[in-house]
């Protein structure tokens, strides 16, 4: 486990595949993942370099579909900058983004510390 540290919020992280299940994390009964949750997830797969669909498909455990709707509003919303070489599509973070999913953290240790 790795302790995220900011200020007096001290947030444990999980390991990679129970990381972000705030729903377990809270204790939720839920389903399903939140949008939040989801956009979150995205934008951690982008965040140190440049990311491709697949790799950005298997962190956030989503399909192409939802990857196409996500990308297009993150993108709109200026949270991610696609980048094209060599024909190749990847994805970064950018700092809106980054600044989005430092927010995000800060939340989830508010709920987490209830």
């Amino acid at each position: 486990m790795v302790a995220y540290t900011r200020g007096e919020l001290s947030l444990t992280l999980l390991p990679l595949r129970e990381k972000y299940k705030t729903s377990r994390l809270l204790n939720f009964n839920k389903k399903y993942r939140s949008h939040l949750e989801i956009v979150a997830l995205v934008i951690e797969a982008v965040k140190n370099k440049d990311a491709g669909n697949s790799s950005i498909m298997r962190h956030a455990n989503i399909n192409y579909m939802q990857l196409k709707k996500y990308l297009n509003s993150l993108a709109e919303m200026g949270f991610i900058e696609p980048n094209i070489e060599n024909g190749q599509i990847s994805y970064k973070a950018t700092e809106r983004g980054l600044a989005f999913l430092r927010q995000y953290y800060v939340l989830l240790g508010m709920l987490l510390n209830l």
